[in-house]
């Protein structure tokens, strides 16, 4: 009985080695398939024109708001940049999806300050944002040539009017608006608004590079002064005041 026994054990493991090896070896090659034929550009440059509804274009104001933003990206982060003609003032965001971590520089005139927040730092920012719920819709469209999905943000607050957004995942970026007030959407935004300065802004991409970015980008800029994000909110209101924005 014992010889039988082994003997039924042993053709049981003939029988399920073979097909537990084959079963891994698809799941392996399943996803080392995915990885070869994953086509989406994961570093790169994209431009993006930027407009102000709100602002009329006779206005001085419109003269010295910035037209275009770029934004460098790669899976684990991104580095965005815009600024006044001339380079009055200049506003960067870098942060890093891996580590958690965002920098926000301004430069107004000769004056260079930064503020670096933590994920926790990024939760507290966002729960001051307007309360807002995202409805996605099955309209698309194609928006510097990537296929984008739309969705509608509609706000708590009476007053403020509903916007729309156009998102792609033909973009290889993880989790890309982890530290934004569109954490919720899993895609590169391709046309969105914000408020920034007082004022609104709408983006829209206007081309999509697929290159590699100088890894200095993405690091924090030693060369501009930590200030607290209160420090930063005063800086951020006196410029508004300044430009009468």
């Amino acid at each position: 009985m014992e010889k039988n026994r082994l003997t039924k054990i042993a053709v049981f493991f003939l029988w399920a080695a073979p097909l537990f090896i084959m079963t891994m070896l698809v799941a392996a090659c399943s996803k080392i398939s995915d990885q070869v034929f994953d086509s989406r550009i994961s570093e790169g440059v994209i431009e993006y024109q930027i407009t102000f509804p709100e602002v009329t274009g006779e206005s001085i104001t419109a003269s010295l708001l910035p037209d275009k933003m770029t934004y460098a990206f790669r899976e684990s982060g991104f580095a965005s940049n815009f600024e006044t003609a001339g380079g009055v003032f200049k506003n960067n965001i870098i942060a890093d999806e891996k580590s958690k971590q965002v920098e926000h520089q301004l430069k107004v005139f000769r004056k260079k300050i930064r503020v670096k927040m933590t994920e926790t730092d990024v939760h507290k920012m966002l729960a001051d944002y307007p309360r807002m719920t995202i409805i996605h819709t099955p309209d698309t469209d194609t928006i510097a040539g990537y296929p984008c999905k739309k969705a509608l943000i509609v706000f708590e607050a009476h007053d403020m009017r509903e916007i729309e957004v156009y998102y792609t995942d033909k973009i290889k970026m993880h989790n890309p608006n982890w530290c934004t007030q569109y954490h919720e959407i899993d895609g590169v935004l391709m046309a969105y608004e914000v408020e920034e300065f007082g004022i609104r802004m709408r983006l829209e991409a206007t081309s999509v590079k697929s290159l590699k970015s100088d890894p200095s980008i993405f690091e924090g800029n030693d060369a501009y002064t930590s200030v607290s994000k209160e420090m930063m909110e005063v800086e951020l209101a006196q410029l508004v005041e300044t430009f009468e924005l």
